[in-house]
């Protein structure tokens, strides 16, 4: 019997629309530059990469309508990476009327924040919030309150634990009758009613800025060393400054 060991298992999501890719047609993979000859593709859209060998890697996904995107890995005895990633829109892309632009530049001190890397989301109406009085650090559950439905979330995915004591990216595996599996657990201890927004991830270019595709107005949270961000967002084209400590 041959044995595998699977490395990594990651969800590949349309980062505008939050469409979950079912397959992986059109989907082209490089592992360290090279391509992979035959990814394994698992049902609703999870890539699974296994026997790699021990040691740091990168995964560069390539899709016809949307940019690049590189996943850090790294392959050790008994470590298993499950994530999602978000496929941001390139050229070719199909964008609806509605669709609002923004240019967001980072800047720290006097200059700007080139390459930094930083956390980028809106809170959806299907709203979800810590539903019990406190949640402890370590905890690798919690249960959740969703006003609206909870089947839209982008879940699996990356959430910002909008705690302003504690703020804290979250990665919540699973949602089963309103509670939440954390993968990794929690780091830090939060309060009942702290709402989760889904997030994702985004690195700006040489001059601190970030292109960033909204399909509505409304408030756009970011979050970066450890401090969360906030800018209403009107429809049309606009330009939005934060300014990163450190």
């Amino acid at each position: 019997m041959i044995r595998h060991t699977v490395n990594a298992v990651l969800l590949l999501r349309d980062g505008f629309s939050g469409r979950v890719f079912t397959d992986g047609s059109g989907t082209r993979c490089f592992l360290d530059g090279a391509p992979l000859r035959r990814p394994v593709w698992k049902k609703d859209g999870y890539l699974v990469l296994a026997d790699l060998a021990p040691g740091d890697h990168e995964l560069r996904i390539s899709r016809s309508g949307y940019r690049d995107e590189t996943v850090p890995l790294h392959a050790g005895r008994g470590e298993l990476l499950e994530d999602t990633v978000e496929l941001k829109p390139g050229a070719g892309y199909r964008f609806p009327p509605e669709t609002v632009r923004v240019s967001l530049t980072l800047r720290r001190g006097k200059g700007e924040a080139a390459n930094e890397h930083l956390w980028l989301g809106v809170p959806s109406r299907n709203r979800i919030k810590l539903a019990q009085e406190k949640s402890e650090a370590g905890d690798a559950e919690a249960h959740l309150f969703c006003e609206g439905n909870a089947a839209l979330l982008p879940i699996p995915g990356h959430f910002l634990l909008c705690d302003k004591k504690a703020p804290e990216l979250v990665y919540i595996r699973s949602l089963h009758t309103e509670t939440a599996e954390f993968a990794p657990a929690l780091q830090q201890a939060h309060g009942r009613g702290a709402e989760l927004v889904a997030m994702q991830s985004y690195t700006a270019d040489e001059a601190g800025t970030i292109q960033v595709l909204l399909r509505e107005p409304g408030k756009l949270m970011g979050f970066c060393g450890g401090k969360v961000f906030e800018a209403e967002l009107k429809a049309g084209e606009q330009s939005v400054e934060w300014k990163v400590e450190g």
